[in-house]
């Protein structure tokens, strides 16, 4: 299957509703698409004047897509970890068996 632009601004617009970046200065930072030289990077805006931080380097479209993937998995994965971390500190009386090995 072919990635076009338009389905990395999709998945984009995706990562911004569910990563909540902290407002900076009054300014909601978010995430974008870079495209340039036949390439595609992720970057956030983090400012009114539009200064940007690279998340990726350069890359096709279908490598971007997997890119985003993977760093919105792990964004999952961390909010998981802080429930269950929140959880466990609420219910002291977990058995540690059922931790499957997540600290």
């Amino acid at each position: 299957m072919r990635t076009s632009k338009k389905d990395l601004e999709q998945y984009i617009s995706t990562l911004n509703k569910s990563v909540n970046l902290k407002r900076i200065d009054g300014f909601k930072p978010y995430y974008e698409l870079d495209c340039a030289y036949d390439g595609y990077k992720l970057v956030v805006i983090n400012n009114k004047s539009r200064g940007n931080t690279e998340i990726s380097d350069r890359m096709t479209a279908k490598e971007l897509y997997a890119f985003i993937r993977a760093y919105l998995a792990g964004f999952e994965t961390a909010q998981s970890k802080k429930a269950f971390r929140a959880w466990n500190t609420t219910y002291k009386s977990l058995d540690p068996s059922l931790c499957n090995g997540i600290t």
